[in-house]
């Protein structure tokens, strides 16, 4: 799968460049049982509606502290520090989308950090700003994110096609292209 990636433009926000799978690519296709398809390969809708909104409106992280939640590929933490923020936190608890953060951090000229802590299980850490892009799609997970997302003192953006209604409504929950 690592030989399928490619430094790619997500859609909504070309002036970046990741390493993600492109269309063509057999794993992109595939199960997570036949291929290990790897969801931070991925540039999400919800992800891409995120990091648009942030690099359109830098005085959202400008100067300020930011975690990427969820953060797969890291999209949004890249567009923060792309935006200004002070800094970023990355936090995945796949060892693997941490390595590929931190690739395409690198990939564009950013610096970030990366935890692979389960911020679900802890307290959140003492930021400004949460980006959760793509992260409230299942229910069950949805209700788990809400009480992380509001325990901390930090405003949250977040994005996602198909988040549950209700669930996160203190959140500033960004619309999505269809």
């Amino acid at each position: 799968m690592r030989a399928e990636l490619r430094p790619l433009a997500p859609f909504l926000v070309p002036e970046l460049t990741l390493w993600l799978l492109p269309p063509d690519a057999p794993s992109w296709h595939g199960t997570p049982e036949t291929h290990g398809m790897p969801y931070w390969a991925f540039a999400w809708p919800g992800g891409q509606v995120l990091a648009r909104y942030v690099l359109d409106h830098p005085e959202v992280v400008r100067g300020k502290r930011v975690v990427d939640f969820g953060s797969g590929c890291a999209l949004e933490g890249i567009a923060a520090m792309r935006a200004g923020a002070a800094s970023v936190l990355c936090a995945d608890i796949d060892d693997v989308a941490n390595e590929f953060a931190l690739k395409n951090a690198a990939l564009n000229g950013v610096r970030l950090e990366v935890t692979g802590e389960d911020l679900l299980m802890h307290a959140p850490p003492e930021v400004d700003v949460m980006l959760v892009g793509d992260t409230c799609w299942p229910p069950d997970l949805a209700v788990r994110v809400r009480p992380c997302v509001r325990a901390g003192r930090a405003g949250a953006l977040v994005g996602g096609p198909l988040r549950v209604p209700g669930v996160l409504e203190e959140a500033a929950v960004l619309p999505t292209y269809e």
